[in-house]
């Protein structure tokens, strides 16, 4: 009844305008039960919760029969519109409690180019922090970032090395901080902002190979401005997924001493904070962003076990959503191993993920199929 109100009067509604359809068509409706059924159907309305029809969280991009309104103010609605209202989500809380709340999308990982001039400050711990690396799995580091009101948690980074040869990209991780202000390095009586990047790949450049300057100056790299004179510049959106590409073949293809895709040649297995040093290899390489966007290139974003898609159960929301698997353990190949994202990773959702790794070594994807059977 409700439904058919709302179709057939244009605009905002009142209660009362509703009430007034429906008892021109129908008799003996219950008024309370027609103002209990607005409150449901309104997808914005905190007392929706209480009605059964809303008992279990969902967002409201679900086709749901019971998303049709969205409250104005009060004893007022219009139908609801996903494009103009945003989604809505019922949720729990810690404590088990529904609540009713506008979801917020994740929000978009950017890519920042990091500046290191040695002519100008000496990186005297640069070896101290490529051994923890080694022996942790990670290295956290402070740089100064130009870009401090857009950079946030999350984001990637490079590091380059301007200055004196060689020149060109030693280092990458992701940002793990807000941007924060703290004294310059100069010893100058101002401060610069700076953020915190864990660092998952840290070379020497004085004594191993980097991705030089000549390299990142071709094709579609040349967009970009690789010799920057400020430290934390955003890079160009339609560059990345190149620089990925070609960071992600100089790491698997170059003679450097710490592989962060290849196993260590310390045949006595590291303890790390996160899990052994095979399990910190495979996770490095299966969040790489080239790794994932060659696997999912291939495979789609459909689960390789179960077959779920997110686009197509949760709409926009679930759009490019899905998890990569390792399906070899690296410690089980040789010091050769090449890396091949198409044949060495396979899209999964992360339950299937998650079952996968219920044992170790992990369960191949065709017996956790079975399973499901």
């Amino acid at each position: 009844m409700i439904k058919e109100a709302v179709e057939n009067l244009n605009g905002q509604l009142s209660y009362s305008d509703i009430k007034e359809y429906i008892n021109s068509k129908w008799t003996d409706v219950n008024q309370d039960t027609i103002t209990a059924q607005i409150i449901v159907l309104s997808v914005n309305h905190d007392s929706r919760i209480h009605y059964p029809e809303n008992h279990k969280p969902r967002l409201t991009n679900s086709n749901s029969p019971y998303d049709l309104l969205f409250n104005i103010n009060r004893g007022k609605v219009e139908k609801y519109d996903i494009n103009k209202h945003g989604i809505w989500e019922i949720y729990k809380d810690a404590t088990e409690k529904l609540g009713i709340k506008k979801f917020e999308k994740a929000p978009t990982i950017n890519t920042f180019l990091f500046a290191w001039n040695p002519d100008k400050w000496k990186w005297t711990t640069l070896e101290q922090s490529i051994e923890q690396l080694e022996n942790s799995g990670k290295v956290t580091e402070r740089w100064s970032c130009v870009s401090h009101k857009t950079i946030k948690p999350g984001d990637r980074a490079f590091l380059v090395r301007l200055g004196s040869e060689p020149r060109g990209i030693f280092a990458a991780g992701y940002v793990v901080s807000e941007p924060f202000l703290s004294k310059h390095w100069s010893g100058e009586d101002k401060d610069v902002y700076r953020v915190l990047i864990d660092f998952e790949v840290l070379l020497n450049p004085e004594r191993e190979p980097i991705l030089t300057l000549d390299i990142l100056k071709t094709g579609n790299l040349e967009k970009q401005q690789w010799t920057p004179q400020s430290s934390g510049i955003s890079i160009k959106p339609e560059v990345v997924e190149e620089l990925e590409a070609v960071w992600f073949d100089f790491l698997t293809t170059q003679n450097i001493r710490l592989n962060p895709y290849a196993p260590s040649d310390n045949e006595n297995t590291k303890t790390y904070t996160e899990g052994t040093a095979n399990q910190i290899t495979q996770t490095r390489y299966e969040r790489n962003p080239h790794a994932r966007v060659a696997c999912i290139n291939h495979y789609g974003y459909s689960c390789s076990v179960c077959e779920f898609d997110f686009e197509k159960r949760f709409g926009e929301l679930g759009k490019n959503f899905i998890h990569v698997h390792h399906l070899t353990q690296v410690a089980a190949v040789g010091k050769t191993y090449q890396v091949d994202p198409i044949n060495d990773l396979r899209p999964v959702c992360p339950n299937c993920h998650a079952m996968l790794h219920r044992q170790n070594p992990p369960l191949r994807i065709e017996e956790l199929k079975i399973w499901l059977t």
